[in-house]
């Protein structure tokens, strides 16, 4: 097989897989699958699986198959191995036979197990920001990525890393809009109780909020809760934040 990769033809699926799939879970899936079937060649079908570090959590976002999601949750067992060394140091881990390999051997024991011989972690180019992201390549024969298939797998991740920067932007502005949300409607919620408490107290605004505080503490709930118990007890219901 011929170790080039069209870039173009990389390139432009990708882009609409972007704009093609729900979402950004969707998306990642889709380019493991996608990068699976690129990347296999003569020594057999590869599993892939993209692991994601953000905010100093790592997790497996994305898997071309069960296999590749089990075996990548092998090295978060032990919070190490190939693909968690790829993303957090941002280089290329090739083990190309686990039976021989001495660099992670609690992990090589379990990844055997698991029918895996050979690996190879290629870091994203994901610059700026706290997320850092590695496709990680299994295969079950040991020497399955030669010179040709390292270079292979370089070239399609330098032509996939684009869209993948895309796809992590748009989840992390999805993270801020949902933290948001929820702030906005913990602050509707706790603004509603404390007129309530002033209505019923003829207190005011720094007592009522302080009075929810001291429940708050004595009951070990959050604030959130306190408020909204307060606000069903005087018969307001489940409260909504609407936004324009």
């Amino acid at each position: 097989m011929d170790s080039r990769l069209n870039e173009t033809d990389v390139t432009g699926y990708v882009q609409d897989l972007l704009l093609e799939t729900q979402d950004v879970e969707d998306f990642l899936n889709e380019l493991a699958r996608y990068s699976a079937e690129q990347l296999s060649g003569p020594h057999g079908q590869l599993y892939c699986g993209i692991t994601l570090l953000r905010d100093r959590r790592a997790g497996t976002v994305a898997s071309s198959s069960e296999e590749a999601r089990a075996v990548d949750e092998i090295q978060y067992q032990f919070k190490d191995g190939p693909c968690l060394r790829s993303c957090r140091e941002g280089v290329i881990v090739h083990v190309p036979d686990f039976e021989l390999d001495t660099a992670f051997p609690d992990y090589n024991d379990t990844v055997l197990k698991a029918g895996i011989r050979s690996v190879l972690a290629v870091p994203f180019d994901l610059p700026g920001g706290n997320a850092r992201a590695g496709l990680n390549i299994y295969s079950d024969k040991p020497n399955a990525f030669d010179d040709d298939a390292i270079e292979r797998a370089v070239s399609y991740v330098r032509q996939a890393a684009k869209g993948l920067r895309l796809a992590v932007r748009i989840a992390q502005h999805s993270d801020a809009a949902s933290n948001l949300k929820a702030a906005m409607e913990s602050r509707t919620i706790i603004d509603t109780a404390v007129g309530i408490i002033i209505a019923q107290n003829r207190c005011s605004q720094e007592e009522a909020i302080a009075l929810i505080k001291s429940a708050s503490s004595n009951r070990n709930r959050k604030l959130r809760d306190v408020a909204a118990a307060i606000v069903e007890s005087a018969g307001g219901g489940h409260l909504t934040t609407h936004f324009e």
